[in-house]
Parts: C-alpha cells; sequence; structure tokens
C-alpha cells in the first residue's frame, strides 16, 4: 500500500490522544465513589479535548479536520464555540471511545479497499461493521474504492458478507468555502465507478444485487451516462434496457418512468384541463385526443386484444387504441368508470377498464370475450399502478379451460389452467412494477406455486417462458383501483366490483397527496416509490450467477464415500499439513518443487489459515487448499477450530467461484481427538454453511477406517432426522378476543409485527442484529448513542419478516420478588409501545430462560399470567407467540403448562365516566383549546402564573388532551392504587419538553421510550414535577419562539428517594422522588396529560 501522508499521520495521532484521554477517564470514573467527582472527571474530559483540539487542529487539513468533527458532531460538539452543547455522561463515553477506534481503524481500511487487501477488510468488516458505509478521508467508500480498482472478490465480499449498502454515496470531507468545482466523485455510488472505468463483470454483479444505474451524482450524471464512452459498458446496456414500444427511443434512457413523469409535469398539466399545478394562460385549443397526438413523447404503448381460445394478440385499431387511452388519462380524484361503451364507425364495443375485457353481440344475441391489453407502462401512460396477471398457454400438466365463463385465479393453485389470467402475488407484482420503472427488458423469476420453476419474462413483448421452453404464456396489466376514501387506502378486486362504489385509479397523484395527509405509511411509500434496491430481498428472484439453497436442498450438497481424496474430480479438495500420509501423497506426484513452494508461501503467509495451490492438471481437482491446523484435547476449542475450519475454506472457495470442495476427516487420526464429536460439528457446520452458499461439500474417509466413515455417515443421518422432525410444534389458547400460542421454533422466522429482544441476552440480540443486516444493527446503536437510557429501542426490522424489532432493556434478578416484578412492568412497557404502534401481534423469546441463575419458572409463569390479564383488561385482539428453542423441551414443557393453567378471574372492564368538562366529537379529536372566559381556563391560567413569575410573557393558548383509550387505561390504574393503598395519591404535575415530543405524547401516552432524556438523577422513568419553574427547564422553543408545558394527572402511589441506578421503581414503591417536588413514574398510564400549555 502507498506510504502515508503527514496529513494523516497527524490525523491518526489526533485519534489515538482522543482514545487515551477517554479511556484515561472511564478508569478514573470506575475507581470513584463519590458523584460529584464523576462529574469532575467528565468536565476535566471535556476541558482536555478543548485543550487537545486546539493544540492539533492548525495542523490538519480541511477533510482530515472534517473527518474529525464528523465524529465529534455525533456527540453534540459545537465546532464554533469548541464545547460539547449537550455535556459527555459516562454512559456515553465507550460508544465515543468504539466511534473513535472505528474511524482510526477506517483509514487504513480504506486504503485496503483501493489496493484489494481483504484480511485489513475482513478484520474491519469483524470489530467494526457499523462504520462500513461510511466515506473515508479522500470521499469514497470502501466498496466504491473496491469496484473502482476491479477488485471483483473483495466487491463480492463487502456486499455478501460484510453486508455494505449497493447504492451508498460517496461523501466528501473537503471545506465547502473551499471547494473550487464540484467533484464527480462526490456523490457516486460504485456503479458510477465501474461503469466510467469499463469493469463489466462488476457492473453485471452490482446491478444483479440491487445497484441503481438511474442514480444521480453530484454532477447530475448517472452510472449509464458515466458509461458511454465504454463500449462493453454501452453495449451492455443496449442489451438491457428497454428502448419503448409504439416508439423507440434513440439513446440510451437517463432516468427511471417515475422521474420522467416528473419531467413531464406540464404535459401533465395540460391533460387536466386548464391546469392544476400550472395554469394555461390561454383556452386549450384541441381535444386529448389530439395533445396526445401532438405530444407522442408520453404515450409509448400498444393496444392489443386475444380471443378468449386462442394464442395470438392482434393490435388494436388506432381510433379505439386513443379512445382506450382517453378512458384512462384522468384526474387523480375524478371518479373512474369501469365500464364505457364506445362506438367506432358502425360497431359497438362494450369495454371493462377494470378487467381489460370487451364484449360484442352476435346476430343471435350471444355475447363474445375478448381479452385486451396495454403493452407498454401503465405509469409512464396513464400515471397509475398495476396489478399484474399472467396466463399460462402451454404447461406440462396444464389443464384447458375451455369455459367462456370469466375466472380469474391467485398463485396458490397447483393445478394450473390454461388460457385463464392468474393475479400476481404482491411480491410478485413489486417486482413487475420496480423493473418497468427500471425500463428492464427482461427478469427471471422463480415462481413457486409452480415448483419453484425458473421462468424469464420479457417486459417488451409481454410473453415468459422457462428455459426448457415447456412453459410459456402472456403477460398483462391492469389497472390498480381503489375506493375514493380521504382517510385510509382501500384497494378493490377489478372482478369482483359491487355496484354504485365510488372508485378512482391508485396513481402517482393520490400516493402524494395520501402521504401529505398521512393515511399511507412510510412503509408503503417506500413500496410505491419502486427503487430498485427494494426487491432484492426477495428470494423469488434469480440471476444467471446468483444461486440459492434451502435447508431441504442441503442434503443433496453432502456425500459421504471412501477413496483416497487425491482422485477426486472436485474443484477444491483440502489437506491437513498434519497429514503425513495425504502429504506425502500429494508430494509423490509433484515431487521436491512443491514441497519447497508450500513452505516457502507458509513462511510468507504467517497469518494465513489457508495456503492455495493450482494442481496445473496434474489432479483431477483444480487446487489444493493446504489448511494449518492443529488439535485440541479441550472438546470446545476442538469444536471451535474445526467450525472456524469449514467456514475459512467455504468462505475462501466462494469468493473463488470454485462450486465444489472435498474434505478429508481431519482430525480422525492419531491425536486422540474423539471421531464422534469431529463427525457431528463438520456435519453441523458445513450445513449451517451451506443454508449461505449452494456449493457441493464431499467427505472422502480412507477405505480401510471403516469406523471413520461409519460415524460421519450416523452424523449425517441423524441430522437429517433432526431436521425433517423440528417441524413447528405449538399450542395455543384463545382468551377473549386474542389468543396465546407457545411454538417450538426459530424466533428470526415470526411473521408478525413485533419481535422482542432483552438486552439480558447479548446472543439474542446479535442473532437479530445479524439476520436483519445492517438496517437493524446501524438504527439499534444509533438509538443507544442518542440515549443510552432509553427502556426501549425500536429499530426497523431490515430483512426480518416482521415490521418493528423492540429492543427492551431488562434484567433478571435473583431475588423472587424484583423478578416478579420486573416481568409485571416489562410486559407492561411492551404492551404500551405496541398500542403506540397500533400492532397486534408480538413474538416473544424465552426471555431470561437461558443463562441466568434466576427462577424459570417464576419468569415463566408471570409472563403468561400477565399476558392474559393485560388481554382481558384491555380487550385485545392480538396474537401472542412465545418461541421456544426446539432444543429447550423443559422450557417449553413449563410455558404450556402455565398457558393451560385454570385462567385466573381479571376484570375485563372498569367502570369508568368522562369528566364533564370533556366536549363531544366525531371526527376522533384529542385537543381541543379551551375558551379564555371559562372557569377551567382560568383555574389553570392562574396556577401557572405564580409558578412561572418573571419566566414567561404569555400564555398563547391551553388545549385539552381527549384521549379516550388512555384516559380508560389510567382510570384502570388509579382504580388498582386506591384499592391497594386505600387512599387516593394523585397529584397534579407538570412536565416540560419539546413539542415534538408533545405530540407524540398526546398520541401514545408517556411513553417509556422517552425514559431519562430529561434526566436519570432520581431514576430512569418520567419525570413530573410539582414545580412549573423547574419544568419549564425542559421546554424547548419551536419554530414560533414558543414552549410548551404538560398539566398532568400523576398516580405517586407510595413513594422512596430514587437514585440514577434505578431502571424500575424499587419493590414494594410505585415511584420515586426527590423527596420535594420531583416525581419519576415506571408505567406508562401511571400519569395522564390533562392539559397542554403553550406560552412564550
Amino acid at each position: 500500500m502507498a506510504s502515508e501522508s503527514n496529513d494523516e499521520i497527524n490525523l491518526k495521532q489526533c485519534l489515538e490522544l482522543l482514545i487515551i484521554i477517554i479511556s484515561d477517564t472511564i478508569d478514573n470514573i470506575k475507581q470513584q465513589i463519590n458523584q460529584s467527582n464523576e462529574k469532575q472527571l467528565i468536565n476535566n474530559l471535556q476541558i482536555q479535548i478543548k485543550n487537545l483540539l486546539n493544540n492539533n487542529l492548525l495542523s490538519l487539513s480541511f477533510q482530515s479536520r472534517n473527518y474529525l468533527f464528523d465524529i465529534l458532531n455525533q456527540y453534540n460538539y459545537n465546532i464554533e464555540e469548541k464545547i460539547f452543547s449537550i455535556e459527555l455522561t459516562k454512559n456515553i463515553l465507550p460508544s465515543f471511545i468504539y466511534n473513535l477506534q472505528g474511524r482510526l481503524f477506517f483509514i487504513d481500511a480504506c486504503q485496503a479497499a483501493w489496493y484489494g487487501d481483504e484480511l485489513i477488510i475482513k478484520d474491519f468488516i469483524q470489530k467494526y461493521s457499523l462504520f462500513k458505509n461510511k466515506s473515508g478521508l479522500y470521499g469514497t467508500t470502501l466498496l466504491y474504492s473496491a469496484a473502482r480498482n476491479n477488485h471483483f472478490n473483495l466487491v463480492k465480499y463487502l456486499i455478501e458478507i460484510g453486508k455494505c449498502s449497493i447504492n451508498i454515496k460517496n461523501e466528501g470531507y473537503n471545506d465547502k468555502n473551499h471547494e473550487t468545482k464540484i467533484k464527480a466523485i462526490i456523490g457516486s455510488t460504485p456503479l458510477h465507478t465501474a461503469c466510467f472505468n469499463g469493469h463489466i463483470d462488476i457492473v453485471k454483479y452490482l446491478i444483479e444485487h440491487g445497484a441503481d444505474y438511474f442514480i444521480l451524482n453530484n454532477l447530475y450524471e448517472t452510472p449509464i451516462q458515466n458509461g458511454q464512452l465504454r463500449t462493453n459498458i454501452r453495449k451492455f446496456f443496449e442489451d438491457f434496457l428497454l428502448f419503448g414500444y409504439s416508439k423507440k427511443l434513440d439513446i440510451l434512457p437517463n432516468r427511471t418512468i417515475i422521474e420522467e413523469i416528473k419531467q413531464n409535469k406540464d404535459i401533465i398539466d395540460y391533460f387536466l384541463l386548464f391546469g392544476y399545478s400550472k395554469k394555461l394562460d390561454i383556452l386549450p385549443n384541441r381535444t386529448i385526443i389530439e395533445e396526445i397526438k401532438q405530444n407522442k413523447d408520453i404515450i409509448d404503448c400498444i393496444w392489443e386484444y386475444k380471443i378468449f381460445s386462442h394464442h395470438q394478440w392482434l393490435p388494436i385499431s388506432l381510433e379505439l387504441s386513443y379512445q382506450l387511452q382517453q378512458s384512462l388519462i384522468i384526474n387523480s380524484n375524478k371518479k373512474f368508470q369501469t365500464d364505457i361503451i364506445l362506438k367506432i364507425s358502425t360497431d359497438i364495443y362494450h369495454i371493462s377498464l377494470a378487467q381489460f375485457l370487451y364484449s360484442t353481440i352476435n346476430n343471435d344475441q350471444t355475447k363474445n370475450f375478448i381479452w385486451i391489453r396495454c403493452r407498454g407502462s401503465s405509469l409512464l401512460n396513464f400515471h397509475c399502478y398495476s396489478q399484474w396477471q399472467i396466463m399460462f398457454i402451454q404447461h406440462p400438466t396444464g389443464i384447458i379451460n375451455n369455459s367462456s365463463s370469466i375466472q380469474i385465479f391467485n398463485m396458490t393453485t397447483t393445478n394450473i389452467q390454461l388460457n385463464s389470467w392468474y393475479n400476481c402475488n404482491t411480491k410478485i407484482n413489486l417486482i413487475f412494477e420496480t423493473v418497468m420503472n427500471y425500463r428492464q427488458k427482461n427478469i427471471i423469476i422463480n415462481l413457486d406455486f409452480i415448483n419453484n420453476e425458473q421462468i424469464i419474462f420479457d417486459l417488451e413483448n409481454f410473453t415468459f417462458n422457462n428455459q426448457q421452453n415447456t412453459i410459456k404464456g402472456f403477460l398483462r396489466w391492469i389497472p390498480k383501483i381503489i375506493l375514493n376514501n380521504n382517510s385510509k387506502l382501500i384497494p378493490v378486486d377489478n372482478f369482483q366490483l359491487s355496484t354504485n362504489l365510488d372508485l378512482i385509479l391508485l396513481n402517482i397523484s393520490y400516493i402524494k397527496q395520501a402521504q401529505l395527509n398521512g393515511i399511507i405509511s412510510i412503509d408503503e411509500i417506500n413500496q410505491y416509490e419502486l427503487k430498485y434496491e427494494n426487491i432484492f430481498d426477495n428470494e423469488i428472484l434469480n440471476f444467471s450467477n446468483k444461486q440459492s439453497t434451502n435447508e431441504k436442498d442441503s442434503k443433496n450438497l453432502i456425500n459421504i464415500i471412501q477413496g483416497n481424496i487425491i482422485n477426486e474430480q472436485s474443484d477444491v479438495i483440502v489437506i491437513c499439513t498434519l497429514s503425513k500420509n495425504l502429504i506425502e501423497s500429494i508430494f509423490t506426484v509433484y515431487g521436491k518443487s512443491l514441497q519447497n513452494l508450500l513452505e516457502m508461501k507458509i513462511k510468507e503467509n504467517l497469518n494465513n489459515s489457508i495456503i492455495s495451490i493450482t494442481t496445473d492438471g496434474k489432479l483431477p481437482s483444480k487446487v489444493i487448499y493446504f489448511v494449518l491446523w492443529k488439535p485440541n484435547s479441550n472438546p470446545d476449542i476442538l469444536c471451535q477450530s474445526i467450525q472456524q475450519l469449514v467456514f475459512n475454506v467455504i468462505e475462501k472457495a466462494i469468493n473463488e467461484n470454485y462450486k465444489s470442495i472435498t474434505f478429508p476427516a481431519i482430525g480422525c487420526g492419531e491425536y486422540g481427538c474423539s471421531i464422534r464429536l469431529i463427525a457431528e460439528t463438520f456435519i453441523k457446520q458445513v450445513h449451517e454453511q451451506l443454508i449461505k452458499y449452494p456449493i457441493k461439500i464431499s467427505f472422502v474417509i480412507q477405505p480401510d477406517r471403516t469406523d471413520i466413515y461409519n460415524e460421519f455417515c450416523k452424523q449425517f443421518n441423524s441430522f437429517q432426522q433432526q431436521e425433517q422432525s423440528s417441524i413447528t410444534k405449538s399450542i395455543s389458547l384463545i382468551i377473549e378476543k386474542g389468543k396465546i400460542e407457545i411454538e417450538q421454533g426459530d424466533i428470526i422466522k415470526q411473521n408478525v409485527d413485533v419481535i422482542i429482544a432483552s438486552s439480558s441476552s447479548e446472543d439474542l440480540t446479535q442473532i437479530l442484529m445479524k439476520a436483519g443486516g445492517d438496517e437493524v444493527e446501524i438504527a439499534y446503536y444509533q438509538a443507544y448513542i442518542n440515549n443510552p437510557n432509553s427502556l426501549i429501542i425500536s429499530t426497523p426490522s431490515g430483512q426480518l419478516p416482521c415490521k418493528r424489532i423492540f429492543f427492551i432493556k431488562w434484567e433478571p434478578n435473583r431475588d423472587p420478588e424484583l423478578l416478579q416484578q420486573s416481568v409485571i412492568d416489562l410486559i407492561w412497557n411492551v404492551i404500551q409501545n405496541v398500542i403506540s404502534y397500533n400492532y397486534n401481534s408480538i413474538a416473544f423469546p424465552a426471555l431470561g430462560c437461558g443463562k441466568h441463575a434466576c427462577s424459570i419458572d417464576i419468569i415463566i409463569k408471570t409472563m403468561i399470567r400477565e399476558m392474559k390479564k393485560e388481554i382481558q383488561m384491555r380487550k385485545l385482539s392480538w396474537l401472542v407467540k412465545f418461541i421456544i428453542q426446539p432444543n429447550h423441551q423443559n422450557i417449553y414443557d413449563e410455558f404450556c403448562k402455565q398457558l393451560l393453567s385454570s385462567n385466573e378471574s381479571y376484570h375485563a372492564s372498569i367502570d369508568y365516566q368522562l369528566p364533564l368538562t370533556w366536549e363531544k366529537s366525531k371526527e376522533n379529536k384529542l385537543r381541543f383549546i379551551l375558551s379564555k372566559n371559562t372557569d377551567e381556563y382560568k383555574s389553570i391560567s392562574n396556577n401557572f402564573d405564580q409558578a412561572m413569575k418573571e419566566k414567561y410573557t404569555k400564555i398563547i393558548k391551553i388545549e385539552r388532551i381527549q384521549n379516550e383509550r388512555w384516559f380508560m387505561q389510567y382510570i384502570a390504574h388509579w382504580t388498582d392504587f386506591k384499592k391497594r393503598l386505600n387512599k387516593d395519591t394523585e397529584k397534579r404535575l407538570y412536565h416540560g419538553c419539546s413539542e415534538e415530543a408533545a405530540n407524540s405524547i398526546i398520541e401514545d401516552c408517556f411513553n417509556r421510550s422517552f425514559a431519562g432524556v430529561n434526566g436519570t438523577t432520581y431514576g430512569i422513568g418520567v419525570y413530573f414535577s410539582s414545580s412549573a419553574a423547574y419544568s419549564h427547564e425542559f421546554t424547548r422553543l419551536n419554530s414560533n419562539q414558543e414552549r410548551c408545558m404538560f398539566l398532568a394527572r400523576v398516580l405517586i402511589g407510595k413513594t422512596t428517594l430514587g437514585n440514577k441506578s434505578m431502571k424500575t421503581r424499587p419493590f414494594g414503591f410505585d415511584s420515586t422522588t426527590d423527596g420535594h417536588h420531583i416525581f419519576v413514574t415506571y408505567h406508562d398510564a401511571q400519569a395522564y396529560a390533562e392539559y397542554l400549555i403553550t406560552y412564550k
């Protein structure tokens, strides 16, 4: 690698010094008992950092400074004032060090990516994967650098193993005021540089894994444009992209269809009569049909028809085509006419625009039904989204449909009906919509309802076939139709329409307005944006060099035989350097030269566990992997070493594009190791790797060692039996409207709304992050850095089938009473957060039932009892699953026992009366502004005024909060407190916060995910005060220079002095306090925000 510049050396030294002073501070804090000393140490650290930066910044370039500031800004460092705007805390320092160490190593990793050093990159990814998508000191990502210099294997590793984001853009660290020109490298993606440099293999690989070829860099160039001067790249895109239907483009397209629509908005406005986003200055002087003729660029389609029983599509007349187009080019909120009658010359057509079907009446008054289709993009031509359909005209087991009736099928039946339309399921529909948006000519999809057959879809001709041409058919789309509803997106079935429905087309304008109105979720919005990378999580997609396997197929990839390994016709044979017999056999074939070469390579690669030497045709295999492995008498260490050996060998073979590997029975010779343990470990680890990599594995056992051969066969058969018997075992119980289910299975495979994890299980957290991918890991650590005291960290699901993951801050306790209380609190907090997201299905693992020295019985009994109670009391229509690992039979049995035990009697409902001051509303309003003339307003304002003397100028408004669901939960709590304590412990207290937090609280109550945001001195919960002046300190100015504060009803119950170590209330108490005016609650519904005061 290239030598370091002085600037890099100075930056590294600065980062190292920061790491040292923070590490020293952490060590000093650990030795302190007095909290005041801790605070002084942190204050001293901030001064040390300031001094260090003052002494070092002048020696750094602008880009090195900004690289450093990019780290510090995450911890609220104010560059101009040279201070941390929010003071550092003891809990933040470990993540601070991790960040600095990662970004220090990242400087070397970026150089390694540039020069193709895979060892350094792998070490970096294993230790600091959180930073893998960052841009380096010189503005390039790891993946960009590897693609730039044609390091194909490194690109594969970064995407498949490192899970780097494929469309991540470069970001520069140069000072914006000192840049003389915009650089093309900034904003560019790996595909940009691969196209620009003509690396065709990397270009194909990146696109096959979701690289966006229309994404723009800072010079507004696409990867396609970057590759225009490279003949091989230009030829690839000419073959890959669709150039049109009725009108072919002369040049390569440079934007998606959705972007094309945005570019043509002036023409769109014309279609909307006088325009909406832009008004015409003159009256329109031609019909829409004439306008279409004049503006041929926006109409690019071919209308065709097919008689039911025929296998040929014929063009529809130009006049009828124009009228069909006019019927579909409509205003976004205009009622959609599903059926129309068109008269062309003397012919009358009864056309269903919903079903793309028309009929004519014969002389004998019988109807002829004819299918129609529009070959082209529904988005480009009509701005509407589509439901895609396929029709089989040839299939080996297809049944001929001679019926004249209209019958539409879904992709679930196994009996294929020929000449019938099949609606594509959601995943496949999204793929078609997306590849059309990206103008792709062909796509290969695995159709699971026909035995996962690979089908090649031709999106230019709207046809499909398999590779053997034994399956053939047609493709079309019909418009997606929805109810004209301003509060919810409700799709309808085009073939089961009721009469007199108010229907509209689901088009781009509707989605945009629905987004503004908050009708659809962020996930739905992302779906309708049709981003290319979003369809590459689907296992149903297939590419020429992208293969997949599953657990059922893995048994066909493992082979156990007896023979001589050097005679095996395998891509790779594995030889352990400790195996004298095999080594001598190899040397016999190659002579002294191979022995010298091997010894030299071992000396040159002391840290490499695999030495690869090609066979040069002297053996049936292509390459020999000499592995440096040593046996160990410790069974755990022995297993770990074999697992690592298998992982390293398979990973290397995959990276070098080999398809088969042959292992000997390594370790089963004269070392005294357990043959059973070695065979079991090999079989298990190979099976786990085959789930990820489809590669053929053989074990070759010496002919005279039948004992080893029999043991390998025994372990292989045993493992297969375990796989077959691991069919999900479950029992369930209906509880009023809800259901609790106990299941033996895998938590990461649960298709529910929310998966629950706990901070007490580091293993489970890592499993979920690995399975969920980068999105989960980054969201988790970012949330932790922002608020390390949060009791719940909610992240997206990433690649998991659920919608969200809740990481709960919970630790089991050996004390039975404290353990029981902690489980009660855990269940309550989970339920409150699930309610706030409007979810209705959860999956719990067996929290606390692993390696903790606490009572499993108490945990399970309390979990089941509390969940039953909450479902009954709140009348929840939920599915709650407890997922137990298949090898934990005793835990599964205990969960089943507790679930099926006699149900306790809970109050299913609680009588309550809404406050008399509440106003009725049909719109589900939550906020009502009080009149200044009412006693209600005057009472609140007078108390606020007395407490806030000289801290405010005027009250802008006081709003009453009418959240009935929350109020009902609060009253249930109030009733329980009064019954238990024989007195009313309710207080009116203040809570200051930002406007954004206030809006969230009104919707979702005092959600404990905010716990610790306003401090942790008296416990990690939600803080209230009887002093409005104190709560004022936690408010924030909004854009109108206004602040807001809640006046809340709070149940303090039995309270005790709190401290910052309290994550929940101490046993026997309901809240913690400072002993004066501050109270901390630990249940979301323990307080009700009754009024919100907005003031200046």
